[in-house]
């Protein structure tokens, strides 16, 4: 996630630069509704079968760590040198179970609330002719769960798993800016096979991105976005290990107020690439893979006298398979030490 990659201000100030950031959470269920969630910044949830119904214990989809939809605006560009620190809460409500096809098979209360410190720097130093940076997220979470279905409740906080991006790369050319970044999460959170409820995940995980952002035309008012996150797993105690997983998400919005402001609407698109592996996959659920998407309205603000941004997300789950659905709502506020630009020879 590229400079945290779960926020992206966008500015247009003093040479054409903007700000950005990102993140993830998840959940995975069994029957007795065990569940473990976790967030870096993204919430992705677990799936429950019809099959969950007949079978005393059967773990449900391995959610990876990214959350989609966890970028927006100009997600496909890199920061300008300078120092960011980034208070980031996210608000998924879970209000449908979808199977395999599609089908609403149940409809718990679900909420998961994350809120992440993300702290970032983008140096003057460059690499292959592109500004380089690193990043660091630490997320808490706090789920709570309660299902009349199920006549069972739950709830759970602490530390999740820590996100660290050591290789944030950005280019600019013109009205083309591009981004190419790798970064892990490892296992910090508490996670205890046994325990209805985890902050983490229990397994080290690899996240490489690329994206785009485009300025259309001379005033660079439009702006398009692209940005794809790969998800690598280790196993996880059990013999488990989660599929590969990829996430696209676009963006498309407009500057007001001398370049401050950005208004538009993002989305995201996500596939599991290949089912989960291990002898502790429950057989019923073998072969299966989970897709999602979720669109909505995004607003962004930054005010460089200030050294403030501020960022609002809402986007709203559709056409699900194999997890859960529902809708999540991202704020942002980042404070901005930006780096004055060397002086001109």
């Amino acid at each position: 996630m590229q400079l945290p990659s779960f926020l992206f201000l966008g500015f247009e100030s003093q040479g054409s630069k903007r700000i950005t950031r990102q993140g993830p959470i998840v959940v995975l269920m069994e029957v007795s509704l065990k569940f473990h969630a976790h967030a870096p910044l993204l919430l992705s949830l677990g799936l429950l079968t019809a099959a969950f119904l007949a079978v005393p214990k059967a773990c449900g989809q391995l959610a990876g760590h990214y959350i989609g939809g966890a970028t927006g605006l100009e997600d496909g560009s890199t920061a300008p040198p300078g120092f960011y620190g980034t208070f980031f809460p996210v608000v998924e409500r879970v209000d449908t179970l979808k199977g395999p096809a599609g089908a609403t098979i149940a409809k718990p209360n679900i909420n998961v609330v994350a809120n992440m410190a993300a702290y970032a720097v983008t140096t003057q130093k460059k690499i292959l002719g592109a500004t380089y940076g690193l990043s660091v997220i630490f997320p808490v979470v706090n789920t709570r769960f309660t299902a009349n279905l199920f006549n069972a409740s739950a709830e759970s906080a602490g530390l999740s798993d820590i996100y660290f991006a050591p290789i944030v790369l950005g280019w600019e050319k013109g009205n083309l800016n591009y981004t190419v970044n790798y970064g892990f999460y490892a296992p910090t959170g508490s996670f205890d096979p046994s325990s209805a409820l985890n902050p983490g995940l229990g397994y080290w995980e690899h996240q490489i991105q690329a994206g785009a952002t485009y300025s259309i035309g001379k005033p660079k008012l439009w702006n398009a976005s692209f940005l794809t996150t790969w998800e690598i797993n280790h196993s996880r105690s059990g013999d488990v290990k989660p599929g590969p997983m990829l996430t696209g998400e676009y963006s498309f919005g407009r500057r007001f107020n001398k370049y401050q402001m950005n208004a538009g609407i993002a989305g995201y698109v996500y596939k599991k690439l290949s089912p989960d592996s291990g002898s502790g996959i429950n057989p019923l659920l073998a072969g299966i893979t989970d897709r999602s998407f979720g669109i909505g309205p995004e607003w962004k603000y930054t005010n460089l006298k200030w050294r403030l941004g501020f960022d609002f997300r809402f986007e709203q789950q559709f056409a699900v398979q194999a997890k859960t659905s529902g809708n999540v709502f991202f704020i942002s506020i980042t404070y901005l030490d930006l780096t004055p630009p060397p002086p001109k020879k």
